[in-house]
């Protein structure tokens, strides 16, 4: 007989019925039950009877429960009046029998006295006879066992049994995660699992005197009880998936079984997520329902192991709330309607340390509809938020706020993150989960005794909290961008973030650098695991993004609660040595420019040095700046100077130093696009005194190198450049380039990608600042310094990047040597918007 192969076909044709996981479980221990009863049967006959009279046998644990999957364990205990010779011989036919029938049977063999002996040393036992059932045998002994015996297990030292299933829970959720938001989750063990379930009633029996599930009505809404029993019905379903696919007990949802999990419930794909997506969003709502259940049975069972002298006065947090029983309370509930006060709820959460009373997270979680999606952030409510970032209990107090959905409706852009799965190697959580672990890693540092970590809590006490933490809690907003662009995340979410941070009104310095934190925050990882971090170039890209060493402590923090948060073992010494490492490179470069530049005693150099702006020193090493310095000598002879140096990867960078004059990169730009030369980047950099000095780096210089190629691009530039006008109706055949699509870089492919164009007249004083993101293609940089020139726009400096096809340029810019007002703003955007992505929007 095979007996697995039935439970499965079983099973099988069950789930293709759509048949509730209730009902599957318990049909699969019916099947169970009658061969267990069969077998007694056949076993003792007429010849024994007299020993069977002695006997029964009891379902316990899973099996009691009528739980049974397939590979389920059979667990079964042979309850015997005396342990004697008939008892022990009855036992022992039975179990052969079971066992040669292909039956997977764990079994215990005890008296009535030894039940409870047994129980009360071990919880493990005692929790299992707590799900008795009679299958087979004597049933008054059976009778016997539930009314006399069975209460003392559930009842006897009953505040001690509490305690023991409460710091068993804790163990097992720390054991398994300690989060429902895994990737991977152990749906019996994980937290909101199966196993929560089997706690909260067995809780429920012990301090509530709950017997039946029915009974849970007493404590609950109808919905609850309703949402309860759903989720319940969900993960037995799953579960019997689960060990139907991996033809064995398994109760790890792994990425491999996420597909055909949701295909055997019957998942369908939907327009905006795949059906393994939905299946995990399900899940994940699903043991939430569960561990919200539980949590309230543990908040009403509290009182039974705790014996503490009780506060009843009631002391004045705030004009809205009190502190009573030592817990927080609202003056009014009506008052939880306005989302100043449930955020003002939250701040004296995370103020007071005190936790909120069970009714008033009640009336949070279900008040949070009051606050208004539309993204009109009220002054107070922002204030809320951000002394809660700079708080001592941060964490703790957003995974309140979002296990209430309160941060879900209070930033919508957090919100989508909730439950989503994204698959990345190595990365353990959902994203939302992801985040916030990130931020429990980091606020951990401020606290930690361990001396490794001792270089990073010193860095994190000098920094701007609120400013690190509100970037931690936005660094993954990009991966909740829905849209066709194939963008990094990090791209998405610095764009998406704009509209975040003017709601809060930060000041312009915390906005500038929450923005650069979640624009940059792989950068570090990336240089640190990818390049050579001995090679100056990587030590100065490094220099040249972050522009200060602030921002280099920023970064290694970031880094360090975004690795440690992919899962507990991806943070490891050797990457935090190569992190450490660079960033130390990249503070002594920045140091050594300074230094070096104090050292200089020829006061010529120095008024070179002193010419040029900061960010010009960060990006170049100290022997390229006495090059550039050389370059700039010879301008009294010479109108201007070039170098082609050849750099690795078949790559060439063109520098060029001369005085400054409207439309300069426009006509360096037409000459490269006219020779078929592909910048990949570009750094402008104009001194006080009017020279430039203008650095680009040509990714296909070896691809079409021929002898006398740098003689005549040096000569066609110097022609360009000093040419008395730029008549461009004269060179309108290179803007049409742009647009023939067999000039185009993967038509099909720039279409998922999207554009942005922003021009941000706040951060500086002397200039308007142009962005843009935008697929590359030939012809981008003349179409867009063409339009700056029409414009009478000047570029006063940028700093352009091409990667992977995706170009992302910055330009300092001035009319009339003061920055742009509103009406030339909206004249360039207009413009831009027209001729730059007029190849994406017409190709």
């Amino acid at each position: 007989m095979n007996i697995r192969k039935n439970l499965s076909d079983t099973a099988a044709g069950l789930m293709m019925q759509r048949v509730r996981g209730i009902k599957i479980v318990r049909a699969l221990s019916d099947i169970i039950d009658n061969l267990i009863a069969d077998a007694f049967d056949s076993v003792i006959g007429a010849s024994l009877a007299n020993m069977g009279s002695k006997i029964a046998v009891v379902a316990t644990g899973g099996y009691g429960r009528q739980e049974m999957t397939a590979y389920s364990d059979v667990d079964i205990m042979l309850l015997a009046e005396k342990r004697d010779e008939f008892s022990a011989k009855t036992a022992e036919l039975l179990l052969y029998h079971l066992w040669d029938i292909g039956m997977n049977i764990s079994h215990s063999f005890r008296t009535l006295e030894e039940c409870l002996e047994d129980a009360m040393e071990d919880i493990t036992i005692r929790t299992s006879l707590l799900e008795s059932r009679f299958i087979a045998g004597k049933r008054c002994l059976f009778e016997k066992y539930k009314s006399d015996i069975y209460q003392k297990i559930v009842f006897r030292k009953k505040s001690l049994f509490i305690k023991e299933i409460m710091q068993d829970v804790d163990k097992r959720h720390k054991k398994s995660g300690d989060s429902a938001y895994l990737l991977e989750p152990d749906i019996k063990e994980g937290k909101g699992g199966l196993r929560d379930m089997q706690t909260l009633r067995w809780l429920a029996k012990a301090s509530l005197r709950i017997a039946e599930m029915l009974e849970l009505k007493r404590i609950m809404s109808k919905e609850e009880y309703a949402q309860l029993i759903k989720a319940y019905d969900f993960l037995l379903k799953l579960r019997v998936c689960l060990h139907s696919i991996s033809r064995r007990r398994n109760d790890i949802l792994s990425f491999e079984f996420h597909k055909p999990a949701a295909e055997m419930m019957n998942i369908k794909t939907a327009k905006r997520h795949h059906a393994a997506e939905i299946l995990m969003r399900l899940y994940y709502k699903k043991t939430a329902f569960i561990f919200n259940a539980l949590d309230k049975v543990m908040d009403l069972s509290h009182g039974f192991y705790i014996q503490t002298q009780l506060d009843f006065s009631i002391k004045k947090l705030s004009s809205n709330f009190l502190l009573s029983k030592n817990e927080i309370i609202v003056r009014d509930r009506e008052l939880l309607k306005n989302v100043d006060n449930i955020l003002e709820a939250f701040y004296i959460y995370s103020k007071t340390g005190k936790k909120f009373s069970y009714q008033l997270k009640t009336d949070l979680l279900n008040r949070a509809i009051y606050i208004s999606r539309r993204r009109n952030t009220t002054k107070s409510a922002a204030a809320f938020f951000l002394k809660i970032l700079k708080g001592t209990r941060v964490y703790d107090t957003l995974r309140q706020m979002h296990d209430m959905v309160v941060i879900d409706r209070f930033m919508p852009e957090f919100g989508s993150l909730r439950h989503l799965v994204i698959y990345e190697l190595y990365h353990k959580y959902t994203v939302d989960e992801h985040t916030l672990i990130s931020i429990k890693n980091l606020e951990n540092l401020k606290n930690t005794k361990d001396e490794k970590s001792q270089f990073l809590k010193k860095i994190l006490l000098e920094l701007k909290q609120e400013v690190l933490f509100f970037a931690i809690l936005l660094h993954d907003i990009g991966k909740g961008v829905k849209s066709s662009s194939v963008r990094r995340h990090e791209e998405k979410g610095y764009r998406a973030i704009k509209s975040i941070l003017e709601r809060f009104d930060l000041p312009v310095s915390d906005r500038q650098r929450i923005e650069f934190l979640v624009k940059n925050h792989i950068i570090l990882p990336k240089l640190a695991l990818t390049r050579d971090s001995d090679a100056t170039e990587t030590v100065i890209t490094l220099c040249e993004i972050a522009e200060s060493e602030e921002n280099l402590n920023y970064l290694l923090l970031m880094t360090y609660a975004d690795m440690t948060a992919v899962n507990p073992r991806f943070w490891t010494e050797w990457k935090a040595c190569l992190f450490y490492d660079l960033i130390k490179k990249a503070q002594q470069h920045m140091q050594g420019i300074l230094e070096k530049r104090f050292e200089i005693s020829d006061p010529i150099i120095n008024k070179f040095l002193e010419d040029m702006p900061h960010r010009y020193l960060i990006s170049n090493a100290f022997d390229e700046i006495l090059t550039d310095f050389s370059m700039s000598q010879q301008l009294k002879d010479k109108k201007v100077l070039i170098s082609i140096n050849p750099r690795g990867g078949g790559t060439a960078e063109l520098v060029i130093v001369t005085n400054d004059m409207p439309g300069l990169f426009l006509r360096i730009v037409r000459v490269l696009s006219m020779q078929g030369l592909n910048i990949i980047r570009a750094r402008l950099y104009c001194s006080k005194s009017g020279f430039v000095v203008d650095k680009i780096l040509l990714s296909n210089w070896c691809d079409i190198c021929w002898e006398g190629l740098e003689d005549e691009l040096k000569e066609k530039l110097q022609a360009s450049i000093f040419r008395d006008s730029l008549r461009l109706k004269d060179q309108e055949h290179l803007l049409n380039i742009s647009y023939d699509t067999k000039f185009l870089k993967g038509i099909v492919d720039l279409k998922r990608f999207e554009h942005f164009v922003e021009i941000d007249n706040e951060t500086s004083t002397e200039y308007s600042i142009l962005e843009i993101m935008s697929p590359d293609w030939l012809g981008l940089l003349y179409a867009i310094s063409s339009r700056l020139y029409l414009n009478n726009i000047d570029i006063i400096s940028a700093i352009i990047n091409t990667e992977d096809g995706f170009a992302q340029d910055i330009f300092y810019t001035q009319c009339d040597g003061a920055k742009l007002n509103n009406e030339a703003v909206v004249k360039v955007l207009d413009s831009i918007y027209k001729v730059v992505f007029k190849a994406l929007d017409s190709g």
